[in-house]
């Protein structure tokens, strides 16, 4: 049988592991407790850690580029593709062309678009080299520029699939960012389509859009 005196050390001691286990359990749940309204926040020492960066949601040209191939003439500056009708709607004389040889991505070669002809289910596009060609080569892949116009739209980096869904992360206040769910269209090389969901001047996520979206599941887990 303890002695009282055994009993009176011990309940302090109890006490101290009991306040102990609570207070870490307060500690969690604030850790992972919703910011107000659903949204996420940053300190500043983070963002600069992260270099998190901020772009606006506004109307900007996009770029799509259309991948063909093709065989270069005996004179190794045209070079000659097809492209299907639906693609060959957006290519036009004129448009700048990035080409290289299969077999070395690495010798790209600047052209320009000097001829579309529709031909059957097919459209012929001829590009002219901008100089001599690469030495022995006689198939370029293209990827020519072509402009879908100029659309309201954000940069590819801010949009993050998740269940199904696109979401952007909008900058609510200095800190502190909410997710909003976008419809999208045209997506380019650098920009998508804003079809809804976002307004024109809103700041949103780019680079760093993944460790925001990481914060958010964290507090809402």
């Amino acid at each position: 049988m303890r002695s009282p005196l055994l009993i009176r050390l011990a309940i302090p001691v109890v006490l101290l592991v009991v306040l102990s286990a609570v207070a870490r359990a307060q500690g969690l749940r604030d850790h992972t407790r919703l910011t107000p309204r659903g949204s996420t926040s940053v300190s500043e020492s983070q963002a600069k850690e992260l270099t998190l960066t901020l772009t606006q949601v506004a109307v900007r040209p996009i770029q799509v580029w259309v991948r063909t191939a093709g065989l270069v003439d005996g004179m190794g500056k045209v070079v000659t593709a097809a492209v299907s009708p639906a693609e060959g709607v957006f290519v036009r004389v004129g448009q700048r062309v990035r080409a290289f040889p299969p077999d070395s991505r690495a010798s790209m070669y600047q052209a320009r678009i000097s001829q579309v002809v529709a031909q059957g289910d097919r459209v012929l596009v001829k590009a002219t080299l901008a100089g001599p060609g690469r030495q022995g080569s006689t198939r370029y892949v293209l990827e020519i520029v072509t402009e879908r116009g100029e659309l309201l739209s954000v940069p590819n980096e801010a949009i993050i699939e998740t269940g199904g869904k696109k979401v952007v992360y909008v900058q609510e206040q200095q800190g502190r960012y909410v997710p909003k769910e976008a419809q999208l269209g045209i997506q380019g090389e650098l920009y998508t389509q804003i079809l809804s969901g976002l307004k024109p001047g809103e700041q949103v996520v780019t680079f760093g859009s993944f460790f925001i979206d990481a914060e958010y599941k964290l507090k809402g887990s």
